[in-house]
């Protein structure tokens, strides 16, 4: 706690988190103005923080370079304190007084469900950039980072195909809200697709820390691999737990662990060996510009122990955002998404990104990745141009419905 506290006074001293005045007038002309409503401080303060940096680093670059259509960028910045009350807050904030030009927010799912309907209302631009459980089809809502029909797909794939025997039996844990509950209805998807099965869903509730009975149901039901959607720093601490008392070597899928906060490089070996993530980027992938984006922000931020797709999905989304106002020549909100629906796209430290029109969600390259014995984590292949299938599969077009889009939230079991 005391590091994330030093960074966050660094972040502030370095003018990230800047508090404007209530002037209730639209931004002056010769500034785009960009908000960030996240998690500086409280329980996800560590998504938080590489989401700040990921924006930070992308803003300063951008206006180092002339701005957008020669604007410069002001970046406004609330810690929401991992406190869906000051999301709401902030998120009315960013609209009615600031009059932002685009709002990056949101780190759980449930915050992004808390102030999703304020953007929407307030015909506001909103990215979210998080991994999420996927299905939000809605006008004014981008999303950037990636979903578990994206990561989950291809690392279940890979595993059932090449490590796992034929009908392979899988254990799922999730943490238990939205985002866990909606992600093991795709882990069920990917794994009945390759002819396995699940042998039991167990649903934790956050800030859990102790596993001991969990490892109990595992071992006694004996899978082939085991499905993770554990999420914040108590559910860290299954790994260390599981390792010290698994009944077997098996492989431990996860989305939320590695390539977020580098638990590979906190845990003693070999605790975190056999777990296989999929994302866009980390540390290790090692691409010329991943290399790059890594070396810039640390630099930057000395603090910081481990770069994760937190920073790149946020970085990668004011570039998305720069490309469609330049190709719009506006800022004015619906010319702007008219221009993100028609496929721009950022070359960048995790890939290539093109925003899909249809559902606002992005084509991404995912990492997969595993962590050997001595908690080097490997790439050991990585798939291009992955994207969600879901939305599109439901007859959504966000692109055709334009305004007359109903904004929901859809769901792999059809609610």
């Amino acid at each position: 706690m005391k590091r994330i506290t030093e960074i966050a006074l660094g972040l502030m001293a370095a003018g990230i988190m800047v508090f404007t005045g209530c002037s209730g007038k639209k931004a002056a002309s010769d500034k785009i103005k960009i908000a960030i409503l996240t998690d500086v401080t409280g329980d996800f303060s560590s998504y938080g923080i590489q989401a700040s940096i990921g924006t930070k680093l992308a803003v300063d670059e951008i206006n180092a370079a002339g701005g957008i259509n020669g604007k410069q960028i002001e970046l406004i910045q609330y810690d929401t304190q991992t406190d869906n009350t000051v999301y709401q807050e902030m998120a009315r904030k960013v609209c009615l007084e600031d009059k932002v030009d685009m709002v990056i927010a949101g780190i759980s799912s449930a915050s992004r469900e808390a102030i999703r309907p304020i953007f929407e209302e307030n015909e506001t631009l909103y990215f979210y950039n998080q991994e999420y459980e996927g299905g939000v089809a809605s006008h004014y809502v981008f999303c950037c980072g990636p979903i578990p029909e994206m990561q989950i797909d291809p690392t279940v794939d890979y595993l059932m195909k090449d490590v796992c025997p034929a009908g392979a039996k899988v254990y799922i844990i999730a943490a238990d809200y939205n985002f866990g509950q909606i992600s093991s209805q795709w882990a069920k998807k990917a794994v009945e697709r390759n002819g396995g099965s699940v042998v039991k869903t167990e649903f934790i509730p956050l800030g859990v820390s102790q596993f001991s009975s969990t490892i109990a149901n595992i071992n006694s039901a004996k899978p082939d691999m085991i499905i993770s959607f554990c999420t914040g720093a108590a559910h860290m601490s299954f790994y260390e737990q599981w390792s010290n008392s698994k009944f077997a070597e098996i492989p431990i899928v996860t989305t939320c662990a590695l390539a977020i906060n580098g638990e590979h490089k906190l845990f003693t070996p070999p605790a975190m060996a056999d777990v296989y993530v999929g994302a866009p980027y980390y540390e290790e992938v090692d691409t010329p510009a991943a290399k790059k984006f890594t070396a810039d922000l640390k630099a930057a931020n000395p603090s910081v122990k481990y770069m994760g797709w937190d920073a790149e999905t946020c970085y990668t989304s004011v570039y998305l955002y720069k490309a469609a106002v330049e190709k719009a020549g506006t800022t004015e909100v619906e010319a702007v998404i008219s221009a993100l629906e028609s496929g721009v796209s950022f070359d960048g430290p995790g890939g290539m990104a093109v925003i899909n029109g249809k559902d606002h969600h992005t084509i991404r390259d995912i990492a997969v990745g595993k962590v050997e014995k001595d908690h080097t984590l490997r790439v050991i292949n990585t798939f291009k141009g992955v994207k969600s299938n879901f939305i599109e599969s439901l007859g959504v077009d966000l692109a055709k419905e334009g305004k007359n889009a109903k904004n929901l939230q859809y769901t792999p079991d059809g609610n």
